[in-house]
């Protein structure tokens, strides 16, 4: 016995709930099993299935099956009804068709040319056609099957000759499958929303190229049969038929079958009025042209038009569906009177009078279809126009910003009203470039209208930020971007472009800028404890030496007479110093000083002196040399005096605490500086500590990160912030022969100028 992939009792037609179950042997040699929540049974009674591999299994006896997961039961028996049903349904559709085709051949039969088996109106074919282009492709053989089989039945119900009649089939299967094919394969867009473009393709194929095509051959066995007189008769009659049917009665199956699977929208009362009352006048008019009218010469030709006027009301109002509706009543209207001799198709032999039937029909409604279909085109075009617009002013007005174009040869400026509004203007105002232009602050015109005439017929871009001034006094920033495309001479010039408003994101900008020097500032502030050995160092040394010169001074007044050269000299002595503390004190109130961004040229060497003399107390106190390597002739940054102290201030106390941990004669901490690369100078502070842990290295320069007891985490956070202020870069690396190295770049001050 063995047991294959799938249900068991599916493969050998056995219940779920049998006293027998399988057991596995030898199931190590079968490691590919499918996952536990396919197994059915308990732990001890259990079928194993596998992917692909066959599994030997013998019967034993157990408790009934049980199925482990009723979820998964409950999925696939639903799965396979589903499929179940949609056999049903396939199968159900395959046999009305072929049943339509059935009653539309015997339909056919009714209006055939005299002397000839070829149809006047060949429902059949766009029977056929409309159904492949509703049904998957890999059910096409089955419909044209089905459609073959209901044909050859109804041949041989009248009586034709089995080899024609085989004929027949092949010859009507490959003409819908080919009529099929090229509309699918050329025409994308369902039928309700077909193109200007793909309507003249399927007039192409579905008219022209499969119908008189396929009618060489259809002719040939025609003729060779003996149902025709004329090989190019029969061809021209063949060809002219399907073409017709195809023009007239695709599009109204298609545009039903449509209607059909959509839910009905709301139409209102007048639409419906005036579609009955259309209605209503087709029927009137064909029954006065066509079925009352007497046949004969005298019958005026000018009936041919009456329905005209009508067709076009519908192919205007009402689009493809409309005109396709009241083309199939004319259509039906004019056999009908032909066939019981009477209308405008009755002066000729009848051969002829056919094929008059046949071209009126299909000159009416090929130009009616395409001109419904390009009025569609033309509705489509501006609903997705209006709503792109809708769309762009939600866009627009969203963004804060408005579309404008200048035109310089009537020197007229065009924006939406949403823009009129944007600078200020009144509703139907002409807008001019000096009048937008009156609205900018007067220390921003220059700039704009630099930016402007500079690109005027270059094909090129620019972008400006100015202020506006309202006529309510209010301000605000407005940043504009054009573009100006090249011309050719004596064409006007435009330029055409958005504007925006980013007076919030400049008050984000302020009031961010506002709060990083409060950061700042407050990093400083924490600094200060850490600086008062270093300030009382500076300080003590020149307040000593004024209290010894004033001693000194004391004791030369005292003496008879006083030596007033001695006293001079003292006095000199004691304004030098005095000098020397005030220093001090102006660098330390600097440091510590609110202050706005202001960058300047610096000398990094003398920077770097100033903070150095700073710190020299704190780290004579903790033992460490500081050594400062500047090269020669390096060039001048652009850089904010007080922040660029900070940053260097809040390094060096950083390495200090990093050195913590080696011994006092080996601490050293070793500031660089040198050009890294074109416009750019990079300053480095290298300590011999113990280096930075990896999972410390990445987090080194976020916000209120310490590895200090008693740090608040702020100092390199506070560091890149400024740094990056400058336009530079900021970073941490550990060192091969071990401490860490802090890095960070600056502009130099021709490179901030570009």
């Amino acid at each position: 016995m063995v047991v294959a992939d799938g249900d068991p009792g599916r493969h050998f037609g056995i219940g779920r709930n049998l006293p027998r179950i399988f057991t596995l042997i030898s199931a190590e040699k079968h490691p590919a099993l499918v996952p536990a929540s396919m197994l059915y049974g308990t732990e001890a009674q259990r079928t194993v299935y596998t992917r692909r591999r066959v599994v030997r299994a013998v019967w034993f006896t157990q408790a009934p099956l049980r199925d482990v997961n009723p979820e998964l039961e409950s999925k696939t028996g639903a799965q396979r009804d589903a499929r179940a049903g949609s056999v049903v349904r396939t199968v159900f559709w395959i046999l009305a068709s072929a049943a339509a085709y059935y009653l539309t051949t015997r339909m056919a039969w009714a209006l055939c040319f005299p002397d000839s088996k070829v149809s006047l109106f060949f429902p059949p074919h766009a029977v056929l056609v409309s159904v492949l282009l509703l049904v998957p492709t890999q059910q096409w053989w089955a419909y044209a099957l089905a459609a073959a089989c209901s044909h050859f039945i109804a041949t041989q119900q009248a009586h034709w000759p089995l080899l024609y009649a085989l004929q027949c089939e092949i010859f009507d299967a490959v003409k819908y499958v080919l009529a099929a094919a090229g509309i699918r394969i050329f025409i994308k867009s369902p039928f309700h929303l077909i193109t200007l473009g793909e309507a003249l393709k399927f007039v192409l194929i579905a008219v022209i190229i499969v119908p008189f095509g396929t009618a060489f051959w259809g002719a040939a066995f025609t003729v060779s049969n003996r149902f025709g007189t004329h090989y190019w008769i029969e061809w021209r009659n063949l060809g002219i038929s399907n073409a017709v049917t195809a023009m007239v009665l695709v599009p109204a199956i298609l545009l039903g079958a449509h209607r059909l699977t959509v839910k009905w929208e709301r139409v209102a009362a007048r639409r419906i009025l005036e579609a009955v009352f259309l209605g209503a006048s087709i029927l009137i008019v064909g029954v006065f042209a066509f079925n009352w009218s007497p046949a004969g010469p005298e019958t005026s030709p000018a009936l041919l038009y009456a329905p005209i006027p009508l067709l076009i009301w519908a192919a205007l109002r009402f689009g493809l569906g409309g005109v396709s509706a009241a083309m199939l009543l004319v259509t039906v209207q004019a056999i009908w009177g032909t066939m019981h001799g009477h209308g405008p198709f009755l002066a000729q032999s009848p051969s002829e009078n056919a094929l008059a039937l046949q071209m009126f029909l299909l000159m009416a409604a090929t130009p009616l279809m395409l001109l419904s279909i390009a009025l569609g085109d033309e509705r489509r075009s501006k609903e997705e126009l209006r709503a792109s617009e809708e769309r762009m002013s939600l866009a627009a007005q969203s963004a804060q910003l408005t579309l404008w174009e200048w035109d310089m040869s009537r020197d007229e400026v065009w924006m939406p009203e949403e823009g009129r509004k944007f600078f200020g203007c009144k509703p139907g105002e002409r807008l001019d470039y000096v009048t937008l232009g009156g609205r900018v602050h007067p220390d921003d015109r220059a700039s704009r209208t630099a930016a402007i005439q500079g690109v005027l017929g270059t094909d090129s871009s620019f972008e400006v930020e100015y202020r506006l001034v309202l006529p309510d006094g209010q301000m605000r920033w407005i940043v504009a971007r054009g573009h100006s495309p090249r011309v050719a001479t004596g064409q006007p010039l435009r330029i055409r472009g958005i504007s925006m408003d980013i007076t919030r994101q400049k008050r984000s900008d302020a009031e961010a800028e506002r709060q990083r020097e409060e950061v700042a500032h407050l990093s400083r502030v924490a600094s200060l404890g850490m600086l008062t050995g270093s300030l009382a160092h500076e300080l003590s040394q020149p307040l000593g030496a004024i209290l010894n010169n004033a001693q000194a001074a004391e004791l030369f007044l005292q003496s008879d007479p006083p030596n007033l050269e001695e006293v001079r000299a003292i006095v000199r002595d004691i304004r030098k110093t005095d000098e020397r503390a005030s220093d001090v004190i102006h660098r330390m109130r600097a440091l510590f000083r609110r202050g706005k961004f202001k960058p300047c040229p610096l000398a990094l060497d003398d920077l770097m002196s100033e903070v150095v003399t700073l710190m020299r107390a704190d780290s004579t106190k903790r033992h460490i040399r500081i050594a400062v390597e500047l090269p020669p002739e390096l060039p001048l940054v652009q850089a904010d005096r007080v922040h660029l102290q900070q940053v260097l201030l809040n390094l060096l106390l950083n390495g200090m605490h990093a050195l913590e941990s080696k011994a006092e004669g080996e601490r050293a901490l070793t500031l660089r500086a040198r050009q890294s690369r074109l416009g750019y100078v990079e300053v480095a502070l290298t300590d011999n500590g113990p280096g930075i842990a990896a999972e410390q290295l990445e987090r080194m320069f976020e916000p209120f990160y310490t590895t200090k007891a008693s740090g608040m985490g702020l100092g390199l956070s506070v560091s890149r912030t400024l740094i990056e202020a400058h336009g530079g870069e900021i970073w941490a690396e550990n060192n091969p022969e071990g401490g860490a190295t802090f890095r960070f770049t600056l502009k130099t001050e021709e490179q901030a100028g570009i």
